[in-house]
């Protein structure tokens, strides 16, 4: 019986040292590439075929929860959720980041509003002190013992599977990294009666896939006539007042001069401007914006029509 690397899920192999999976002794619990990474911080990037991840999953007799941190739901994630079969959960992990008047119930009507997502929705955190949905239950109503978990890389997968192990008393550790596609295979954990799936994560163009673990405090900015806006590698120009509030991981700078994008977007009052990866820019008044960014998502805000 071949055996799996537990940090990254492929088979362990002696024999090259340039394929995945090697490891000098297959006494060993991690591949080199995994070892180095969970003790160096050492990483090396592979590419990861989302669409044969989905459909080795859509043949399974499973339970999906599929994984999405707060700042990462977006037309592309939502679109993967989409594509799985089998019976599935929407699930909001990290929710400690949250803020504290950010509610479930307001969070549940606006993804179904604004996404049409009519399935169940479960809210996870790794924190110890967080009461989080049990996903165990969940199978249990559902009669079903086998479940996979998905969702973009970094979205805490693996952090959440060491959470139940650890709940279960069993000694052992799936890897967690902030570096993206920690896992590159099916990763098979026996807890109980229950078999969990640790699944390679999404990930999509331009996406930094920030990290948090912190509560998201938002950034509020009075827009001067004639003035951006620089996130990241995305950039919008405001020709008249207006006030947003940044909802996002990395740094924001302000410029008093036109861009070179010349892409004009119509932003209906209190809606996103959606930044994949990074988080989303409420815009609190109506307006034109110019941007060097094509196909941009824009969507009503999760507030609602409430100004904050």
């Amino acid at each position: 019986m071949n055996k799996r690397c537990i940090g990254c899920g492929i088979i362990l192999q002696d024999k090259d040292e340039q394929v995945l999976g090697y490891t000098p002794d297959l006494k060993n619990a991690y591949c080199r590439r995994c070892f180095r990474l969970k003790n160096y911080g050492e990483k090396k990037e592979e590419t990861i075929d989302d669409t044969k991840i989905i459909e080795k999953v859509n043949k399974q007799e499973c339970i999906v929860f599929f994984l999405c941190d707060y700042l990462n739901i977006n037309r592309i994630t939502i679109s993967l959720f989409k594509k799985i079969k089998p019976k599935k959960y929407f699930v909001i992990s990290k929710t400690d980041t949250l803020r504290r008047e950010m509610k479930e119930e307001k969070i549940k009507l606006w993804l179904k509003t604004v996404y049409n997502i009519e399935e169940a929705i479960l809210f996870i955190s790794s924190n110890p002190q967080f009461k989080s949905n049990n996903i165990f239950k969940v199978m249990d109503e559902e009669k079903i013992n086998t479940c996979y978990l998905m969702g973009l890389t970094n979205v805490g997968k693996s952090t959440f599977l060491n959470k139940l192990l650890k709940e279960n008393k069993i000694k052992k550790e799936i890897l967690a990294s902030d570096k993206p596609n920690t896992t590159l295979d099916f990763i098979k954990i026996k807890i109980g009666d229950y078999i969990v799936y640790d699944t390679p994560g999404f990930s999509y163009e331009n996406s930094i896939l920030a990290i948090t673990k912190k509560e998201i405090k938002p950034i509020s900015y009075r827009i001067t006539p004639n003035s951006s806006l620089v996130i990241n590698n995305y950039e919008f120009f405001f020709s008249t007042p207006n006030k947003v509030v940044y909802y996002g991981l990395v740094p924001i700078t302000r410029k008093f001069t036109q861009i070179s994008g010349n892409i004009r977007v119509n932003i209906p009052a209190n809606h996103d401007i959606v930044l994949p990866g990074i988080g989303f820019l409420n815009i609190k008044e109506p307006c034109v914006v110019l941007t060097n960014m094509p196909n941009l998502e824009v969507r009503l805000n999760s507030s609602g029509g409430a100004n904050e």
